[in-house]
């Protein structure tokens, strides 16, 4: 990975919109110390794919923003609201985000009206805080930089970092209305201390939010409608109906695939195979070229695979009542 260079803001803008062209850009917003060769597959997979799209893709290092968060949880939505200015839209992705399907844009999830789209996680009830899709607007910039701001307000529990704050900043912000129901959510987020709490406490702002999906000028895609979702959720068996980006390739995580039949399942979370067929070469990639080459072993049915993840989102969203009902319990402690 020696030849990526980090990305450093232009001295004479520090994160003031400036006037650009329509451009795109793909953020991932890394550590000081982040091995990179950790993400090597991911890395290279979205380069290759940012040069087939004519995207530019950021590799920021997050002490290099004047951003005074300690998190890097949060810093690094300072640094992503001090990027965005430069372009029309940014794509914020963890760096274990790699791209399976070149053919897909961002611009999909691009509406008129929406200002910043998250999505739901497919195996509980989150919004995931580590990508979301954001336009250049003063709305999306300030939101960006008050959700990283709220790691001064994190209350003194198992709070989940950012993932967990992400849940009460956006109902704050987007159900002023809903204050009575926020303060009840706020006394089981107080008292989180471990992750079935956390998982409470979220149930309980999604019951604010509802079913719905557009809430002003923000967008929480649903489950299995946003762009990226883990790949051991079918056993990194994959369609390109159906996927974008698969979250979750980490090279210390790497197996081989095995020669036999996979079989769709929900297991082996810490584990994954690689779908490309081979090494990505970059001087390949360009608009003239999205055919990639994919392990055929891992090209899944996709019928199956909708069958397959249907029947996880139902138990999902039992847990998520079961989750609920512990709202007394916690309440009374």
């Amino acid at each position: 990975m020696s030849d990526l260079i980090p990305f450093k803001l232009p001295a004479n803008l520090d994160g003031k919109p400036a006037n650009v062209d329509h451009r795109i850009a793909i953020v991932m917003v890394v550590t000081s110390d982040t091995k990179f060769e950790n993400y090597d597959i991911a890395i290279q997979s979205v380069r290759c794919y940012s040069r087939i799209h004519n995207y530019e893709f950021i590799l920021a290092v997050d002490t290099d923003f004047n951003c005074e968060h300690k998190d890097n949880f949060f810093r690094r939505h300072c640094v992503s609201a001090k990027i965005l200015p430069l372009f029309d839209a940014i794509a914020f992705l963890d760096a274990d985000i790699g791209i399976i399907n070149p053919k897909r844009k961002i611009e999909e999830y691009m509406q008129d009206g929406i200002d910043i789209v998250f999505y739901d996680r497919f195996y509980n009830w989150e919004v995931v805080a580590g990508s979301y899709i954001a336009k250049n607007t003063q709305y999306a910039i300030d939101l960006l930089n008050d959700f990283a701001d709220y790691e001064f307000k994190l209350p003194n529990s198992f709070h989940g970092t950012d993932n967990g704050a992400l849940h009460i900043f956006l109902a704050e912000k987007l159900f002023p209305n809903a204050r009575i129901q926020i303060e009840i959510c706020q006394q089981v987020y107080n008292k989180s201390k471990d992750y079935d709490d956390l998982f409470t406490y979220e149930a309980c702002i999604r019951a604010i939010w509802g079913t719905g999906t557009d809430f002003g000028k923000v967008r929480i895609m649903k489950k299995g409608t946003g762009w990226a979702r883990d790949g051991w959720l079918t056993s990194m068996l994959w369609h390109e109906d159906l996927d974008f980006m698969i979250h979750g390739w980490k090279t210390e995580q790497l197996e081989e695939t095995p020669n036999v039949t996979i079989k769709l399942n929900q297991e082996g979370r810490n584990r994954w195979y690689n779908p490309l067929g081979g090494p990505i070469h970059l001087l390949k990639c360009s608009p003239q070229n999205m055919t990639w080459s994919y392990d055929p072993r891992l090209l899944g049915d996709k019928e199956e695979i909708l069958k397959c993840l249907e029947k996880f989102e139902k138990e999902v969203a039992r847990d998520q009542v079961n989750s609920y009902s512990r709202m007394t319990s916690m309440l009374s402690r």
